[in-house]
């Protein structure tokens, strides 16, 4: 962080002047705006008291000519001793009670000191505040307090707008207790020295009901309005010290702790700067909610207020902007405005100790969530309700309340992680990839549906388009080699259905690569077509399978040929002899007749008689077919061709399911393709699907996994049942709520999601496993290092994350490689590239790389956006690579906002 000028005037004055033992410097900044300067200098013996000003006037001049010099003290050692002038006492943190001390100290952080983190307060105690009043401010605290309340915690709300109090009656607080807050701090604050207090902790709080709410609501009045009451208020002044070193809010909260035990003390705070603002804020809060209503006039006020705050380095603040008028986009985005320029003003000085993460600094502070700008619009039914919470508008105030939850769920994972039981549950951490095809892997464990799942066990789904790595053959071996847990998993749906490779690697038996090529070229010379083919490798499929069986007699005396040719094939390896057959049946007019009358009345028509369906599934279509020659075109139209021709001669016990990448899938060209339209699903992971996969993988460790039932035993318990909240909250045990400290950090689980995202929307699974892996290896490597500050509220640090996305992008971009071999030259041209490239700079790189490849960018640049590494940016007119492929392409991702 650039230095400011008081620092640096502080410094140069040091460097000059305060060499040697019993000389100091004590510089201060009135907040008028004047320069006071108090110096003890052995150089100034000799000099006249006009000479010494001369002197340092004329360093001001030079260093700070826009200030006006106040007080200027110059004294020679000696001179000061006999003065009794000593240097200024080390800043204390604890002494700042009023706004004139944050004043005092804002305009002065040449005298502030590197502070240490201070550790967290239980329970914590948080401010709502406004600059000024009518902007809902007690309304949120009551509907807070409720959602709270409502989740299970134990919450004592205070209310210190001594001069306008409220919030007994908006909770419609009844019976109302005795005594209020002002009688306690009244009585603390002028009681004879040696006389107990008569008012006890007891008498000042009373509890609100909250019907069906786990946990509790108490309330403390500010007290009963009347002339008395008036007198105890101006008579109060919120600095006083008792006992030599407590304070009237240090006193009640302990006294509060030990007769409530809450989770969280919410105070209604006075409006604008005020003593008991002061003390709500600067005295009082961990976390300060600040209210105000979207105009120039509470924007200059809160500006105000944040630059005396900004040396509260653990104060966390946060807006809420209240009541909006327009919540249109229009509306929004002059709130966003406003709430923008509040977040630069503050400085944040909670996670300085903390890791700061490569990515943060080059995706501008991740750009702030939308999700994260807290509005809530003006409400009919709250502005002309009598008492709070008003029902239906908790939805409104759930963000203002998962905020506080948030905080409070991270000190409540600190307390069960100790610095040893940490560093075990990282070593026994286990991140198996998914492995359908390895019997080894218990699947059951490991598989993780997905909301598309449903719509995939659908009959008229035939067609499941995905890019590579997004589960596609992980889903073709689930119903080929776990038969049991598909079922299982399909809730009953399947249990009369047969499963059967009709091409794929389940099957050893199946052509290859080389043998297509020649099966391309026979069917080309022989006039045969690709649609036969598929039908008569379908038939020989079953009858290798047993699930054919010819009629005898006279009834099967025309199958006879058919059945000579595929009787003599092998059935455990694929010879020239198969290659030969299939193209006879393809190729032979009457032959292929058979076949198809074979599929229909015989295949079909068996199935039907014994309830059955028959699930053809089709896997590695896209490396057993050369795109060379359209030999994949041709192939792939006559297999979507058969199921055309299944679907017109209503074969419906016969079922396809395809699995083709996405790309190849839109390259592809046939008659009547919007068949298919609304009989394809594309495997999409949404952010549920990948938590529930991340938090599948993570409890594969058995140490993780006690840990997790320990703290939120509901997300393991039923893991395709638990909601999001639920699953957030136990990964938060693996890698933390948010990415650094404060509540406008991107939260970790979006990061990850979005992280392994390209840039159409394709999430992959396999990078999550890679990811996790890597960053566990990292984390690591912090073990005993001293220097590295640790969060003992999560096992793994941003750090390792971002590390552990690096190896991802790594083998996600190896694996591109593999899938588009004949761009490879493109890929390794942009090591060293920015990942937000202009037009002319992309087209540069396609020109050196692969114009020979594809001939046209606009075509070339369509390509790249279709399969996930680039979107274009129309605002910034870039291009943006997927994060995904940046690191593993040894991209530079400064400016990839």
């Amino acid at each position: 962080m650039q230095e400011n000028w008081q620092v640096l005037l502080k410094q140069n004055i040091k460097n000059q002047y305060v060499q040697k033992p019993q000389e100091w410097v004590d510089v201060n900044i009135s907040t008028s705006g004047l320069l006071n300067l108090t110096l003890v200098s052995h150089s100034f013996f000799g000099l006249s008291i006009p000479q010494r000003k001369e002197q340092i006037s004329n360093l001001l001049k030079s260093q700070v000519p826009h200030l006006s010099p106040g007080f200027l003290s110059l004294y020679t050692p000696q001179e000061a001793e006999s003065l009794n002038i000593s240097p200024p006492q080390i800043f204390d943190a604890t002494s700042l009670t009023s706004w004139q001390d944050l004043a005092i100290q804002a305009a002065n952080p040449q005298n502030q000191p590197q502070l240490p983190q201070q550790e967290p307060r239980i329970p914590r105690t948080v401010t709502f505040y406004s600059f000024k009043g009518g902007v809902g401010r007690t309304t949120a605290l009551t509907h807070v307090a409720s959602i709270l309340a409502m989740r299970g915690h134990k919450v004592v709300a205070v209310d210190l707008d001594l001069e306008a109090p409220g919030l007994s009656t908006a909770f419609n607080l009844k019976p109302k207790p005795k005594y209020g807050i002002v009688d306690y701090f009244y009585e603390r604050s002028y009681l004879p020295e040696g006389v107990d207090v008569s008012i006890s902790i007891t008498e000042i709080f009373g509890e609100v009901k909250i019907p069906s709410a786990t946990g509790r609501v108490f309330v403390v009045p500010a007290g009963y309005l009347s002339l008395d009451y008036i007198s105890k208020v101006d008579d109060l002044y919120a600095t006083t010290v008792i006992d030599g070193d407590q304070n009237l809010w240090s006193i009640f909260k302990q006294e509060i702790q030990e007769q409530l035990k809450p989770d969280i003390l919410l105070i209604d705070s006075r409006t604008g700067i005020n003593q008991w603002g002061a003390l709500s804020l600067i005295q009082a809060a961990d976390e300060a909610i600040i209210f105000l209503f979207p105009n120039e006039q509470n924007k200059q006020g809160i500006e105000l207020l944040l630059q005396s705050l900004q040396g509260l380095k653990n104060l966390s603040i946060n807006f809420v902007f209240s009541p909006v008028p327009d919540v249109t986009k229009n509306g929004l985005d002059q709130v966003r405005k406003i709430w923008n320029f509040l977040l630069k003003r503050i400085k944040t000085g909670t996670d300085e100790n903390y890791d700061t993460d490569e990515d943060e600094s080059i995706t501008d502070n991740e750009q702030l969530e939308n999700d994260e700008l807290l509005v809530v619009p003006y409400l009919v039914p709250i502005a002309f309700a009598d008492s709070y919470p008003v029902p239906g508008t908790q939805d409104y105030y759930s963000k203002i309340a998962n905020l506080i939850d948030e905080k409070n769920d991270e000190l409540k994972r600190s307390s069960v992680l100790n610095i040893e039981q940490r560093w075990q549950i990282i070593e026994n951490l286990d991140f198996p990839e998914v492995n359908a095809a390895d019997m080894k892997h218990d699947l059951g464990l490991l598989f993780q549906r997905t909301t598309d799942f449903e719509r995939f066990l659908d009959d008229t789904t035939c067609l499941i388009r995905g890019k590579k790595g997004t589960g596609k053959t992980a889903l073709y071996w689930l119903f080929l080699k776990h038969k049991e847990l598909a079922q299982k998993i399909a809730h009953g749906r399947l249990d009369n259905t047969i499963f059967l490779s009709a091409h794929g690697r389940f099957q050893e038996s199946r052509p290859s690569r080389d043998e297509f090529q020649t099966i391309h070229q026979t069917l080309q010379q022989k006039n045969g077509t690709w649609e036969a083919f598929w039908r008569a490798y379908l038939l020989f499929r079953c009858y290798q399978e047993e699930l054919l069986k010819f009629p005898r007699g006279k009834k099967g005396e025309k199958f006879s040929e058919l059945k000579k040719i595929i009787n003599n094939l092998p059935e455990n390896i694929w010879h020239f002899e198969s290659t030969q057959a299939l193209l006879e049946l393809s190729t032979n007019s009457q032959l292929r007749l058979i076949v198809k009358d074979v599929v229909s009345t015989i295949l079909n028509q068996e199935a039907k008689e014994k309830s059955q369906k028959l699930w053809f599934l089709y896997d590695d279509l896209d490396e057993d077919f050369s795109d060379a020659g359209k030999i994949r075109q041709q192939a792939l139209t006559g297999l979507f061709q058969l199921v055309q021709s299944c679907d017109a001669s209503r074969l419906t016990e016969i079922r396809f399911k395809i699995f083709l990448r996405e790309d190849i899938w839109n390259r592809l060209n046939f008659d009547n393709k919007s068949h298919f339209t609304g009989r394809d699903i594309i495997l999409q992971w949404t952010q549920i699907d990948f938590l529930r996969l991340a938090l599948r993988q993570a409890i594969q460790s058995k140490d993780f996994k006690n840990l997790v039932d320990r703290v939120y035993p509901i997300a393991v318990e039923s893991i395709d049942q638990a909601n999001e909240e639920e699953l957030d909250k136990a990964l938060e045990l693996l890698w933390g709520s948010r990415r650094r400290g404060g509540n406008r950090a991107k939260k970790v689980s979006r990061w990850v999601y979005e992280r392994l995202t390209d840039s159409s929307g394709t999430t992959f699974p396999r990078s999550l496993s890679m990811l996790l892996k890597g960053a566990k290896e990292q984390e690591l490597t912090y073990k005993g290092k001293s220097s590295t500050k640790i969060r003992t509220e999560r096992l793994i640090q941003g750090k390792s994350l971002e590390f552990g996305l690096k190896e991802a992008s790594k083998k996600r971009c190896e694996e591109i490689k593999e899938e588009y071999p004949n761009l490879i030259n493109f890929f390794d041209s942009l090591k060293g590239k920015s990942a937000f490239l202009t037009k002319n700079r992309l087209q540069k790189i396609w020109q050196d790389s692969a114009a020979d490849i594809v001939g046209n960018f606009e075509e070339f640049a369509s390509f790249l956006g279709e399969i996930g590494i680039i979107e274009f940016r129309e605002k910034e007119k870039r291009y943006k690579f997927a994060d995904i492929y940046v690191y593993g392409f040894e991209m530079i991702r400064q400016g990839a906002v």
